[in-house]
């Protein structure tokens, strides 16, 4: 495959077999586009998702076509276009795309050029038990329509369709998981939706100082936070991805980084995203990992969530001086009061270092979910610190002097604590944590926080950031002999058996050695920060995985590993750090 960039849009040149495969969403839905005019996957939030199988076979004037044929496949926001081309010089045009939200996948198959001809298409497993009724193609949980009028048959779990001069494009709705009262008005007023799908794309303001490969890197990770905005009912709030569905839920760290690039346009949802975090947090403070649908708590109590509610409503009321949202009531508590809450519950776990102190041995509870980190966690505290320090100047913005005060005092407490206890100047790094038992000093790429939120001063963070560079950079790590990856999540290696599980019991799989973007990107800023190259952290992992057929942003990966999921919502942090217009002061 050839991959190229243009006007925004990530480009392949393949032949017609090879997929491309397109994660998509709007605010009720998440597909997957083939690169073949397939539909392989389909879900709505708290339903089960549809399809798992889907494929296309074409025959043109009467003779099976090579699947070798060339192809070109173009994708941008929630849109991919496929043009095949047929042997006279005529081609076969496949438009696949989502509206912003609404509950349906739009199909266009088309003929076009300059020669007569004969197009016969199949779409295989397309649907179950189907039958054709008022034009529509109907299952009990899916339903397809068709513009009329076309010539097609219903065979099998088979659609079959033509195209030629005298009927050259078919456009098509494909709707699951509810009833289809809409689809005839859905299908009038395809031209509206699919103008609309182009014109989300322009309004999306992208840096200036961009090139086109940047460009498409640029509206791929911001397409990635704001596709994953979703709605249902009250529930208005930003999903981890494709695979958070069921039960739909948002998390509070997920979330956290994935608005960032929506102060770019869309500040109105990083606020929906803030309310639906506050109602999440429960009467006595407690904090879950994520909140779902129904405001109901999943997953326990994490240390790592509660910081990351007091530090997005900061960051929010500081950029949109929307200074209302912090005495918004939700049930008996003010929004404020939510994030304060969560923090003083929180603090129960501080001890007399006002470090917090995880319990247990077998402590997973933070974003390195498969590894057991306890005691003093660098990565926690700096959260905490940066929180205490967000509820201080939320109060001061309030006026409420004391508590400014009391939070401020606490800040400086634990901040100070943390670079006393948790950094080795031998080692010009935050060990990553220490307990009773052991010191587990192998650096961690999420200690840069400490840069970026101000913990660390600028000797340290100069020297630590050098190190990361060092040893985190696989190209600078000559102990690290495999295929320059980018930047690994930890290095060395954990050193006790008891620490890392499951997938990362693995040297380099997951949050042993993996590369996450988010932090990839988050290592880039710490490095712009202090004038260090950083444009080769911030965009080598995104075309790493475009040359692999990954063109959403990715979760997490490795050259040796399975890859982690596609359109991953916190991956899309590197457009916050590509538009320096918004990023570059966006912490001080």
């Amino acid at each position: 495959m050839k991959h190229s960039f243009k006007d925004g849009k990530i480009i392949v040149n393949s032949k017609f077999y090879e997929k491309a495969i397109y994660n998509v969403s709007n605010t009720k839905i998440s597909a997957i586009f083939d690169g073949m005019g397939c539909v392989p996957f389909y879900a709505l939030g708290d339903k089960k998702s549809y399809i798992g199988k889907m494929s296309i076979a074409i025959h043109y004037n009467g003779k099976p076509t090579d699947f070798c044929m060339p192809k070109r496949v173009e994708m941008i926001g929630r849109k991919q276009i496929v043009t095949v081309y047929l042997p006279d010089g005529n081609k076969f045009i496949i438009k696949s795309f989502l509206d912003k939200s609404v509950n349906a996948v739009f199909l266009s198959y088309e003929l076009k050029g300059k020669n007569n001809g004969l197009l016969e298409i199949a779409l295989y497993g397309a649907l179950i038990n189907a039958s054709i009724y008022e034009n529509q193609v109907k299952t009990e949980e899916t339903s397809i329509s068709f513009s009329a009028p076309i010539n097609y048959q219903v065979e099998n779990q088979s659609i079959y369709f033509t195209l030629d001069k005298s009927c050259p494009q078919i456009k098509a709705c494909l709707i699951c998981g509810e009833k289809p009262n809409c689809i005839s008005k859905l299908l009038n007023d395809f031209n509206l939706y699919e103008q609309s799908c182009k014109d989300e794309i322009k309004t999306v303001k992208v840096p200036k100082t961009l090139n086109e490969k940047e460009k498409a890197m640029f509206l791929s990770c911001y397409f990635c936070a704001l596709e994953n905005y979703k709605e249902k009912d009250d529930f208005q709030a930003f999903m981890a991805g494709h695979a958070y569905l069921m039960p739909m839920r948002t998390y509070f760290r997920d979330s956290y980084y994935t608005v960032l690039p929506m102060y770019n346009g869309n500040v109105d949802l990083v606020k929906n995203q803030i309310i639906t975090l506050s109602r999440g947090i429960s009467s006595d403070g407690n904090c879950p990992s994520a909140v779902k649908s129904d405001y109901s708590a999943y997953w326990g109590n994490h240390f790592d969530s509660p910081s990351y509610l007091a530090i997005m409503l900061y960051d929010y009321v500081r950029y949109s001086k929307d200074k209302d949202i912090l005495n918004l009531r939700i049930s008996n508590k003010t929004v404020l009061e939510c994030a304060s809450s969560a923090i003083e519950k929180l603090s129960q776990y501080a001890d007399e270092t006002c470090l917090l102190y995880k319990n247990g041995k077998f402590n997973k509870r933070d974003w390195a979910d498969e590894v057991n980190r306890y005691g003093y966690v660098t990565y926690d505290e700096i959260l905490y610190a940066r929180a205490l320090f967000s509820l201080a100047k939320l109060y001061d913005i309030l006026g409420v002097d004391a508590k400014c005060d009391e939070y401020l005092k606490w800040y400086e407490k634990v901040k100070t604590a943390i670079n006393t206890l948790l950094w080795n100047e031998d080692l010009g790094y935050y060990v990553n944590f220490k307990n009773e038992d052991y010191t587990e000093n192998n650096l961690s790429i999420d200690t840069v926080l400490a840069s970026i939120f101000n913990i660390a001063d600028q000797d340290k963070s100069i020297k630590m950031l050098r190190n990361m560079e060092k040893t985190l950079e696989v190209k600078n790590n000559e102990n690290v002999k495999v295929q320059d990856f980018g930047v690994m999540s930890v290095y060395p290696f954990y050193s006790n058996i008891y620490s890392a599980t499951n997938r990362s019991a693995q040297p380099l799989h997951y949050h042993n050695g993996g590369n996450w973007p988010y932090y990839s990107a988050l290592y880039s800023y710490a490095k712009r920060k202090f004038g260090m190259e950083y444009k080769n952290a911030l965009t080598s992992w995104f075309f790493y995985n475009v040359k692999k057929g990954n063109y959403t942003p990715i979760e997490y990966f490795s050259p040796i590993y399975k890859d982690g999921s596609l359109l991953q919502a916190w991956s899309s942090v590197a457009a916050f750090v590509m538009d320096e217009y918004l990023s570059i002061n966006f912490f001080d």
